[in-house]
């Protein structure tokens, strides 16, 4: 498990060290960045045209003061009390961090003090900390307004950075698990296309080919490539329209053989199919869903319909199906109809897509609409598609 979550930290390899250790690439980075911090307090405090002994003090005493915030911070007030609520203990260890910079900076003033190396332009700076002793000048409300500012631009900023950075891993490895959670459902739902559907599908063919039916041939067609799309094309972030509209005509087909006349299916589509691309097993879900809650709960008049088209770089898809007024109520959509809404949702901003699901008791009819920006096809030579037969019927 600690091997599997090291491999999700995206700023785990330095670029540059990718051949050292990860301990020792981490520690030269952290080296690097500090020097570069020190170099940026050097050039900030050299503006005062103090000595070099002063200014450089100053330095160290920053650099200091940020590197154990940091690594306090990092080590101790986001894992163990800010990340589990314990607002009270993160509110302290970030006045520790502020303390521990104001003594510092107060012990760092009494010896230029003692040392006589404060000079005229700089006394009034220091001495309004010195002036009123430890207490006065470090703890009292007075010193502690007048230090924020000092401290929110010399040793608060690595500590904001890392905090952002850690926001950014999280978001980006969140992100991560979904897409990878979403991988897994797809899949699953590539596996589920679909045992029993199968296992009716070859039931059927069988029986054609003992009667040497002459549609068993066509039938497996439309099985190969259901299972070919599935299994080799669906991988791709996007898709070609006219093999995801191809592998529909397919499955409808294939359905059509199962149900025979029993069930009217009614399938009309329009388009230039060839110019878009989609996101893979988008519209099956729908469809299989108006077989399976619909078709399957009776099969006295059962029927579905459903119209695709795409025009002007948009696709609208209306499925609808009948189901037995006997059947028990059940919640519109299911494990299927979520995994598309996740998918939408990731793959497409909110303003390109438009999904709406109801269930109408009165006419015992459900009915699912998507409107869905298509992507143009690309330039290069399309992936052909399949030329498939409708199945002729005896």
């Amino acid at each position: 498990m600690k091997k599997r979550l090291n491999t999700l930290r995206p700023l785990a390899r330095v670029p540059g060290f990718s051949g050292l250790p990860l301990g020792t690439g981490r520690l030269l980075r952290h080296a690097l960045l500090w020097a570069l911090f020190a170099g940026f307090q050097y050039f900030v405090f050299s503006q005062w045209q103090q000595g070099l002994l002063v200014t450089s003090g100053f330095v160290l005493t920053n650099s200091a003061a940020a590197m154990a915030g940091f690594y306090f911070f990092s080590a101790v007030v986001l894992p163990r009390w800010l990340l589990r609520g314990r607002w009270l203990l993160t509110l302290a260890g970030l006045v520790g961090i502020y303390y521990l910079w104001a003594l510092l900076s107060f012990g760092f003033f009494a010896w230029l003090d003692y040392r006589s190396l404060i000079s005229p332009d700089a006394h009034k700076y220091m001495h309004r900390v010195l002036d009123y002793g430890l207490w006065g000048g470090v703890f009292a409300w007075r010193a502690v307004s007048m230090g924020l500012s000092d401290f929110v631009v010399t040793v608060l900023p690595p500590i904001l950075l890392r905090f952002i950075v850690f926001l950014l891993r999280s978001s980006n490895q969140s992100l991560r698990l979904e897409r990878e959670n979403l991988n897994l459902e797809v899949n699953f739902l590539k596996a589920q296309i679909n045992p029993h559907f199968l296992f009716n599908t070859l039931n059927n063919l069988y029986l054609l080919v003992v009667k040497q039916d002459e549609r068993a041939p066509v039938m497996v067609e439309h099985l190969t490539h259901l299972m070919h799309y599935t299994v080799h094309e669906s991988d791709a972030p996007l898709v070609p329209l006219d093999r995801e509209t191809g592998f529909l005509g397919a499955y409808l087909e294939l359905e059509r053989l199962r149900y025979g006349p029993k069930v009217r299916i009614d399938y009309r589509a329009s388009g230039s199919w060839a110019a878009y691309r989609v996101t893979p097993l988008l519209f099956f879900p729908f469809v299989e869903n108006a077989f399976k809650h619909g078709v399957d709960s009776s099969l006295e008049a059962s029927w579905v319909e459903i119209e695709l088209t795409a025009a002007d770089g948009w696709l609208h898809l209306a499925v609808r199906n009948s189901f037995s007024p006997e059947a028990a109520p059940r919640a519109v959509g299911g494990v299927g109809i979520a995994n598309v809404q996740k998918r939408l949702a990731l793959h497409y901003a909110p303003a390109d897509y438009a999904l709406t699901i109801t269930r109408h008791p009165e006419t015992y009819t459900y009915a699912v609409t998507l409107r869905l920006r298509l992507q143009p096809a690309e330039a290069a030579a399309p992936v052909a598609a399949t030329r498939l037969l409708p199945l002729p019927h005896p």
